[in-house]
């Protein structure tokens, strides 16, 4: 029998973005990265912002920044439920995303762990360093 591979989706508020068997996805939680192959068990994971790495049937790769969500793996279909998503085609140039990068941690490092701002501080800086590594991880695979 063949393996069909693992159906998945990434659906934001606004729609699907993604929908296809692939052969594997990658994320990141809050303890660290995870991957799921076909015929993985059952899992429920919340997601910060990160780049879902998708290695398609055919070999290739897609990359997706999150700004966070849910991941869950239910009966061989993984599924991400994603607050947004864009996809690393559509990004800035590597020049564009480290300006980004620098900003997000300047405005980090000047905000103290009390003020209420903070944690938007942290998911801005989170969001803004899965920009800048889907740019590069962009650029390796082409």
């Amino acid at each position: 029998m063949a393996d069909a591979g693992l159906p998945f989706k990434l659906i934001t508020p606004t729609g699907v973005v993604f929908d296809d068997n692939v052969q594997e996805v990658t994320a990141e939680n809050p303890i660290g990265e995870f991957g799921v192959l076909p015929q993985h068990i059952n899992y429920l994971t919340s997601l910060v912002p990160c780049v879902i790495t998708v290695k398609l049937a055919d070999g290739g790769y897609r990359f997706f920044v999150v700004s966070g969500g849910l991941a869950e793996v239910k009966d061989g279909v993984m599924t991400v439920l994603a607050s947004t998503a864009e996809e690393a085609e559509a990004l800035m140039d590597g020049d564009t995303a480290s300006r980004g990068l620098v900003a997000a941690e300047e405005r980090l490092q000047n905000v103290s762990f009390y003020e209420p701002g903070y944690q938007n501080a942290v998911k801005a800086a989170q969001l803004a360093r899965a920009r800048q590594r889907a740019v590069q991880m962009r650029g390796a695979a082409r």
